[in-house]
């Protein structure tokens, strides 16, 4: 019985090998064969940054912990009450960092405690760059003794509609590379086999920003600068010849 079930399921199978392909199947198989041309095209453009933020910390020094994380807070709250008073666009603020620690020094190998540190940070986010001096000048005149982490960024809406916009372009430089190559070879080119979004990115040089919050300590109300970034979004796409 077994000999005869694998008789019948050979001779299904041969017969469907013998089958006709469809045109398309052929059409594939046949481009197979033949190979193709595979060529990456590129799109480089400059993103004007939108976003940028600051911290400001305010910290005190008292007997007991329970002082001192009341002074810290008393004088933190009323230095994001300021900073929100400047009604900066699309503004957001964030509690980066809060503790709480004994504050000792040593002398000749004796350990001397003055009492306890708090410090709290806030992270200050707006669309309006320019104005991230007005933040820092609102610290400086407050007493902050802690004003970092300046930076300017691109949002993520506007990354992700920049590299769509720059998915087109890449594409496009990629046919203008593929005639280039079908015509050196002396063959023509076809229609597109697959089309792959090979890799995209962005850099800033982060030390940027450190030389910018270095010169903006000089002065009480900054001028902030933010210089566009380089965004690089490059397509593969593979053609048939005819």
């Amino acid at each position: 019985m077994r000999t005869v079930t694998s008789y019948l399921l050979f001779a299904i199978i041969s017969s469907l090998s013998l089958l006709p392909m469809s045109s398309s199947a052929q059409s594939i198989k046949s481009s197979a064969e033949r190979g193709g041309i595979t060529a990456t095209g590129e799109c480089l453009t400059k993103v004007v940054q939108d976003r940028g933020r600051v911290s400001l910390g305010s910290t005190s020094v008292a007997k007991t912990p329970k002082e001192a994380s009341e002074q810290a807070i008393r004088s933190h709250e009323a230095l994001k009450l300021k900073v929100k008073e400047l009604r900066l666009k699309d503004f957001v603020s964030n509690t980066a960092n809060y503790q709480v620690f004994e504050e000792c020094s040593y002398n000749q190998n004796k350990r001397s405690c003055q009492g306890y540190r708090a410090r709290i940070t806030t992270d200050f986010e707006t669309s309006e760059i320019a104005r991230l001096g007005d933040i820092i000048a609102v610290g400086s005149s407050l007493g902050s003794e802690e004003i970092s982490n300046l930076e300017t960024f691109a949002s993520p809406e506007l990354l992700k509609r920049s590299r769509e916009e720059c998915l087109e372009i890449a594409t496009q430089n990629a046919a203008v590379k593929a005639q280039k190559l079908a015509r050196g070879a002396g063959v023509k080119l076809g229609a597109p086999l697959a089309i792959q979004e090979s890799s995209s990115g962005e850099s800033v040089p982060p030390v940027y920003a450190r030389q910018r919050m270095l010169a903006a300590t000089e002065s009480t109300s900054p001028s902030i600068d933010s210089r566009p970034l380089d965004l690089q979004v490059a397509v593969t796409v593979t053609y048939s010849f005819e």
